[in-house]
């Protein structure tokens, strides 16, 4: 078994597929901001972007919430704060108990994502 993708499902998917291309600056290989999927490159797994409608179309679903946390590597978290600095939802912060510099940030869709660096 391997990870291929995370799906986040989104009720804007342009404000999302907008946040995820220009103010993280993944590049999306897959789709556009009009929806309704998305595939952005992230390494060897990807990070898609799904209209929620769509996918309660083939199971239901729970309210959105905090069930998850997308962690993604990067080379400066302050670089990243001064981008997303609205995103921002706590951070930046050195976390010398697990040797990474953290920064949490939401997408538009409420999605909670950690950025996070090498001390």
């Amino acid at each position: 078994m391997r990870l291929t993708h995370v799906r986040l499902l989104a009720d804007d998917f342009g404000a999302c597929f907008r946040f995820y291309r220009d103010a993280l600056g993944l590049q999306a290989f897959f789709g556009t901001e009009d929806g309704p999927y998305a595939d952005f490159r992230t390494g060897e797994a990807s990070l898609a972007l799904f209209a929620r409608s769509g996918q309660a179309e083939e199971v239901d679903l729970r309210a959105a919430g905090d069930g998850s946390l997308v962690i993604m590597r990067v080379d400066d978290v302050g670089a990243a704060a001064e981008r997303l600095g609205e995103h921002i939802v706590s951070g930046p912060t050195d976390r010398e108990d697990w040797g990474i510099r953290v920064l949490y940030v939401r997408d538009p869709a409420g999605n909670l994502l950690e950025l996070n660096q090498h001390l």
